[in-house]
């Protein structure tokens, strides 16, 4: 599947991803920002990426245990589908979710 960018123009970035990697690690994040968030509504990316690591490990579908860039291309993905938003300069980087998606036309944003 190809995965968008809400930093680029038109939107692709040029990655694509296999589409169980892809809804396993949806899933993942998302489910990690509504179990986990803070009061401020956001997880920390480091956290999703360790849990990440931790979870599918041993997966199949993630040979070696490699998830670190499949969990960020798969976040970057979210962002431009405004189902996650995108804080800028924050350290440590903060994800939550997107709450206005009455407003979006981002490339494959929810309707």
């Amino acid at each position: 599947m190809q995965i968008f960018s809400a930093t680029r123009p038109d939107g692709l970035d040029g990655w694509t991803m296999d589409e169980q990697q892809y809804a396993l690690m949806r899933t993942h994040i998302l489910h990690m920002i509504d179990e986990y968030a803070g009061e401020d509504g956001t997880i920390a990316l480091r956290d999703v990426v360790d849990a990440a690591r931790q979870r599918y490990a041993t997966h199949p579908l993630f040979p070696g245990g490699r998830t670190r860039n499949h969990c960020t291309f798969t976040k970057v993905d979210l962002e431009a589908r405004c189902e996650i938003d995108r804080i800028p300069r924050s350290s440590p980087q903060g994800i939550p979710r997107h709450l206005h998606h009455d407003t979006d036309d981002a490339p494959g944003a929810p309707p």
